[in-house]
């Protein structure tokens, strides 16, 4: 009875426990590393970018979904029903990320072989470029309240 249990229950900690490490929707950057997140620039009066920046667990539909869904709450934010896709860029990148030495428990003579490797963190970006519509222009106009429903992994 036991066995039959244990399997499961692993599993959907195992599950959950790599769901709380991929880089959740959220409208600032994160408060823990600065690196991931969003970020947003007015351009001018009804012209914006928005950058999300997520870790190598966020996969490019997922940083896709995120950039329009946080576009078509900003243009309902803005009072707009529409917009319009001027560009959007999808990158994965591979930063070589050095760890800091430890504080405590080394000499700063002391060579310390684990910490001083390079790691390789991979990244993923997406960038939009985007207009605020009163109404829809063409085919590369999208409905904001659409946009701002659609469902992350993270709903």
């Amino acid at each position: 009875m036991f066995a039959s249990l244990f399997k499961p229950v692993c599993l959907l900690m195992f599950t959950l426990l790599l769901a709380g490490c991929a880089t959740p929707y959220q409208s600032e950057k994160s408060f823990w590393n600065g690196q991931t997140g969003f970020s947003q620039t007015r351009l001018g009066p009804d012209k914006w970018q928005l950058e999300f920046v997520g870790n190598d667990l966020v996969d490019r539909e997922t940083a896709r979904k995120y950039v329009l869904k946080r576009a078509g709450e900003l243009a309902l934010a803005e009072g707009y029903s529409w917009l319009g896709v001027d560009e959007l860029t999808i990158t994965r990148d591979a930063v070589r990320v050095t760890p800091s030495r430890p504080i405590f428990g080394f000499d700063e003579d002391e060579p310390d072989l684990f910490m001083a490797q390079m790691q390789v963190q991979h990244r993923i970006s997406a960038l939009l470029t985007f207009r605020l519509l009163p109404r829809a222009m063409d085919e590369r106009t999208l409905n904001a309240k659409y946009l701002a429903t659609i469902k992350t992994n993270s709903d």
